[in-house]
């Protein structure tokens, strides 16, 4: 392609872009009142024809700030997100970057690189709070003391004890700690297994807890907190612990490991044999354990939100379940 002629593309391209620009900041600042989903359709054709435009003329800063401002825009489409003052400032100040961008297009020398990195590297800061705030609008944080209002935790430990004739109490801890409400949302299916998992297999009866020197009431801790980055969730009981060899021994049973394989296996690859499929210790079916709601279906809910789970234990001390996801599961 001649000079000349790329120049006159990049002339058309910055004209069209003008306009298209023109057309989402009017949107944006209407937004708030129409709240209609044609009009973030409007917006996304407006980016998206801006974004194709500038990799077609090779504007490779144009190209890359318009397909990130595009994917940000897309959170208004895809998500139920309550568009406020914070956000549309926040959009707008890309607006205006881009604005910047197409602008120097005009000038003698045109977009110089330095140019467009100087305008790149003073609008991450404002993606940066762009992503921060859509992060929230999207999945707001919660108190974990909210889990009670939607699971009864107490209740299922009391039930679990009494169909068992065992005794048990629950203590939650790290109340005040702020999780992504989606978090919140998905532990009830989780802790449903996990109570009557400790109930069924960790918590022993009264008279047997007493013989071992504690009490006879069983204690559940569900606790969250922050570790870095990530949110934890620990569930843990002072039951009798997992028995390892006997989870050899249904393994070997249920055919997932061999008689000789056994012996070679650490404490941890243990512990991994309970996250098989319709995987119990227990010799009979009841009500509460060995249906095949196991482990699996645990590891499996968490991993749609990036999560992950492990598993530690002590004989005769008891076994902790902790529960681990990424601060963004969006």
């Amino acid at each position: 392609m001649q000079p000349e002629q790329q120049q006159q593309f990049i002339e058309d391209f910055g004209g069209r872009a003008k306009d298209h620009l023109y057309t989402m900041e009017q949107c944006l600042l209407n937004l708030q009142k129409t709240k209609e989903i044609e009009v973030v359709y409007q917006i996304l054709r407006a980016i998206h024809s801006i974004n194709e435009g500038a990799a077609v003329v090779g504007l490779s800063s144009i190209n890359q700030t318009a397909h990130r401002f595009q994917k940000n825009l897309e959170a208004l489409r895809d998500y139920p997100v309550e568009f406020d003052q914070k956000l549309e400032s926040l959009f707008l100040q890309i607006v205006d970057a881009l604005y910047l961008l197409v602008n120097k297009l005009e000038e003698p020398f045109g977009l110089t690189e330095n140019e467009a990195s100087k305008i790149i590297s003073d609008t991450e800061p404002v993606f940066q709070a762009l992503k921060a705030h859509l992060d929230l609008l999207i999945n707001p944080q919660v108190p974990f003391a909210e889990i009670e209002q939607i699971f009864p935790l107490k209740s299922a430990v009391q039930n679990a004890a009494d169909e068992y004739s065992k005794q048990a109490e629950v203590i939650i801890d790290g109340r005040e700690t702020l999780i992504p409400e989606s978090i919140l949302k998905q532990l009830p299916r989780l802790l449903t297994h996990l109570v009557n998992n400790a109930i069924a297999h960790g918590i022993e009866l009264p008279e047997a807890r007493q013989a071992a020197g504690k009490s006879p009431v069983g204690q559940i801790v569900l606790r969250a907190f922050r570790q870095g980055n990530k949110i934890v969730i620990s569930f843990t009981d002072d039951g009798a612990g997992i028995d390892v060899e006997r989870v050899k021994a249904k393994a070997i049973e249920k055919e997932l490991i061999k008689i000789d394989e056994a012996q070679s296996l650490s404490t941890i690859q243990v512990y991994e044999l309970l996250y098989c499929p319709d995987f119990s210790t227990k010799d009979e079916r009841d009500l509460r354990a060995g249906l095949g709601f196991g482990l699996d279906v645990i590891r499996t809910e968490l991993t749609k939100l990036g999560g992950v789970i492990s598993t530690d234990s002590k004989s005769g001390k008891g076994t902790n379940f902790t529960i681990v996801y990424p601060e963004k599961i969006i």
